[in-house]
């Protein structure tokens, strides 16, 4: 697995989810976004060996909640614990219970949540407001 060239203005976003569909689906709606660079994973345990590689180059990792092996709150934990920076959404078409959601939320391990089905635009939105927060965080030029 190759790093990122760090001397690009490119940050990457990873899409976390065991449907490629939506994996893809979500890649295509971000395209609209400068300067970044968008890996889709359906493997919890391949996109955790990526972010290692590449942990300072990363901004945004987004995952499903529900996935094979390593479920998305256990992925968001291992990638929190190698870089605190870096924002988190978790999403999901079920219910979370609100106990487990408000605890990592405390704990910053989840920056935001996404209930699925989500409107493209409401998801751009998402996103936009993460590297926003990103950016003020780590004085990271715009």
């Amino acid at each position: 697995m190759a790093s990122i060239d760090k001397s690009t203005n490119n940050r990457i976003v990873s899409i976390v989810d065991d449907d490629i569909d939506i994996a893809v689906l979500f890649r295509d709606a971000f395209r609209s976004i400068p300067d970044i660079t968008v890996f889709t994973f359906t493997d919890p345990n391949l996109a955790l060996e990526h972010f290692v590689i590449n942990s300072q180059s990363y901004v945004l990792v987004i995952s499903d909640f529900r996935m094979p092996e390593l479920n998305g709150i256990e992925l968001l934990t291992k990638i929190k614990e190698s870089n605190k920076f870096v924002r988190t959404i978790l999403m999901t078409a079920f219910e979370v219970q609100d106990k487990i959601f408000h605890e990592f939320t405390e704990k910053e391990i989840i920056n935001s949540f996404i209930q699925k089905p989500i409107r493209m635009p409401d998801l751009i939105q998402e996103v936009d407001i993460q590297l926003r927060s990103y950016r003020a965080k780590r004085n990271y030029p715009s």
